[in-house]
């Protein structure tokens, strides 16, 4: 397989770029946990944001790109799986989980879990779903409407939702310390957003928040 110009745009091998810098380099290992083909992850290690990474997901995909050192597959809701994973490969200096903890049974107990598995003063850096989002609150209490689809916010494969405060509090409920919490800019309708971050004085920047990325740290 080819370097990350290789790379297809899609659900499972996308590279994240949104979440970019956000991303603490380390001398340590990355793990992205969902990670899909490793595409994020290899394109992490190419900006020496790590010296190892890789990746772990349910799905085994047919390729992989270069530079990811290992991957796993199984249920990462697992505790025995999640302790092979640990043990052959962790202590972690970063953690990747990308639009993946909102999919889970117990994303409270995971976070705990990927907690003790950093190494010290490893970080988690995780992006949620908004559900406040302009998209979703003005169908629910204009129309009525809460319609899940295929993918987006309301992913009908999503168990739980979160705002910004809640999203906070998930990635904290362990004694993770919180770094940032942050909206990822958007490239299309930028104009638009700055005119209504500028309208309401900021006050209402969450219905325009598609999601956040909360990076948390383990104490030294």
């Amino acid at each position: 397989m080819g370097g990350q110009h290789d790379i297809v745009e899609g659900y499972h091998n996308q590279i994240r770029y949104d979440v970019m810098d956000s991303i603490p380099r380390t001398d340590g290992t990355l793990i992205d946990v969902g990670g899909g083909t490793g595409a994020t992850a290899a394109h992490v290690k190419s900006l020496g944001l790590a010296s190892r990474v890789g990746t772990v997901d349910m799905v085994r995909p047919e390729s992989t790109p270069d530079g990811v050192d290992f991957q796993f597959f199984g249920n990462i809701e697992d505790g025995g799986f999640l302790a092979e994973v640990v043990e052959k490969e962790g202590p972690f200096g970063t953690i990747l989980c990308l639009d993946i903890l909102e999919h889970l049974v117990d994303p409270w107990k995971l976070v705990a879990s990927l907690g003790d598995a950093l190494a010290p003063g490893g970080r988690i850096v995780a992006s949620i779903p908004n559900v406040r989002h302009y998209r979703v609150s003005g169908a629910l209490f204009f129309k009525d409407s809460w319609r899940l689809d295929d993918a987006g916010i309301l992913d009908r494969t999503h168990l739980r939702f979160f705002v910004k405060e809640t999203a906070v509090e998930l990635m904290t409920s362990s004694g993770l310390q919180l770094e940032s919490v942050e909206a990822p800019k958007r490239t299309r309708h930028r104009r638009r957003v700055a005119a209504f971050h500028k309208l309401t004085g900021g006050k209402l920047n969450s219905l325009v928040d598609v999601q956040y990325v909360v990076v948390v740290r383990k104490a030294e």
